[in-house]
């Protein structure tokens, strides 16, 4: 089985959002509401989708503005990687209030990430990779062919690591960690266009 992959780019800083769905299910996973909620809840209704779970790769405040409408209008847990659960909690931590002058504090996760996890979806599964470095609690989600990789690796780029939580050196390991993954995995970041691990291992100047 084959996930379909929907994407939406929202929010002030175009974040990318990713609806990865069952198709014979219906059963979807959302990554990342960072913002344009209305949109997406009609959209996971024009296409008939069952929120299952939502699921950040990290806590920064343009990956999670459309969270809490999401939350409530679908029930969907939330899920992230603990080392970034005090980012939920302090706007100044997941930038909200320096970035948008707003204290954005959502609601604690109902379940947590770790290394190697893998989460049930349809008749699939995604497997989480922690992926320090742009926060302590980034992780990316490995979905069939699919690497969500949020904010640690980019199109020819890499996340920025002068955030509270960011390191340098924890980035860099990540970023050759994933592009170390076997196969020429479709690459869906957290910002910016698509690319294939087979195109970063080549161009993308970090990791060489």
């Amino acid at each position: 089985m084959a996930f379909k992959v929907y994407k939406y780019t929202v929010g002030s800083l175009g974040t990318n959002c990713y609806f990865l769905a069952d198709p014979e299910t219906g059963e979807a996973a959302v990554i990342d509401p960072g913002g344009e909620g209305e949109l997406l809840l009609s959209s996971l209704a024009e296409k008939g989708l069952t929120v299952k779970m939502i699921l950040l790769t990290h806590a920064h405040f343009d990956h999670m503005m459309a969270l809490e409408m999401l939350r409530e209008a679908t029930g969907a847990p939330l899920f992230l990687h603990p080392a970034d659960f005090p980012l939920l909690a302090d706007g100044e931590k997941n930038l909200s209030l320096p970035f948008s002058g707003e204290n954005l504090t959502p609601e604690k996760a109902e379940g947590s990430l770790a290394e190697g996890q893998t989460l049930a979806l349809g008749s699939g599964s995604i497997t989480v990779l922690h992926t320090p470095g742009h926060t302590e609690g980034s992780v990316c989600f490995l979905a069939g062919e699919e690497l969500f990789s949020g904010d640690t690796l980019f199109r020819e780029s890499i996340g920025r690591y002068d955030f509270p939580g960011g390191n340098y050196r924890e980035l860099m390991k990540s970023a050759a960690r994933l592009a170390a993954l076997p196969g020429d995995l479709h690459l869906l970041p957290g910002h910016g266009p698509s690319s294939r691990l087979s195109h970063e291992r080549i161009y993308n100047s970090y990791l060489q």
